[in-house]
């Protein structure tokens, strides 16, 4: 599966802000989820993924598992959060795909192991374009890139089937609530 184009994008002008996009998807998110970010180094990717845990109800601090590819969390009911970092799989897509059949990723982003998974699981997958053929079909994809102020991000977002966008429906309905007068901030 390749990137595809956004359907939505938010500007977030702080990690703060970051954050809080990815706790409104977390707070959002169903078991058989994957979602797949993309962006630079110090793009925010890390922090959209505390995000989503934070939503997910996890309590436990979030790292990026760059050098153990895979860390998983759990929140107190169960639900899980499998955390895959792609950076240290092969720079050609070809080669991180290979690579990524070392830990079974194609698997771990079945849909259905995801929430067969004892208390069902979410999948965030940074640096997705390096293993996009093993994308599900029903995927939310998220780039992140640096905007005009260092803290700055424009947050591209594409749901690519309808468990996403369903997800990303929520995320919009939420963050336009709260952008409203009176809205939560």
């Amino acid at each position: 599966m390749s990137i595809l184009p956004a359907l939505w994008t938010q500007i977030t002008a702080s990690p703060a802000q970051t954050y809080r996009l990815g706790y409104t998807l977390g707070r959002h998110a169903w078991p058989g989820q994957v979602i797949a970010l993309q962006g630079d180094l110090g793009a925010g990717k890390t922090t959209l993924t505390q995000g989503i845990a934070a939503g997910l109800g996890i309590r436990t601090r979030v790292t990026s598992p760059t050098f153990t590819l895979v860390n998983e969390y759990a929140n107190q009911s169960g639900l899980r959060l499998v955390h895959i970092d792609a950076y240290r799989l092969g720079d050609e897509t070809d080669r991180a795909v290979a690579e990524s059949a070392t830990f079974g990723l194609e698997e771990i982003l079945d849909k259905e192991a995801l929430e067969e998974m004892n208390g069902g699981a979410v999948a965030v997958i940074e640096w997705a374009e390096r293993v996009a053929p093993l994308l599900p079909d029903d995927c939310l994809l998220i780039a992140l890139s640096a905007g005009d102020d260092p803290d700055q991000r424009a947050v591209t977002i594409h749901a690519s089937g309808p468990l996403s966008q369903t997800l990303l429906a929520a995320l919009r309905a939420e963050m336009q609530a709260w952008d409203a007068p009176g809205g939560q901030e």
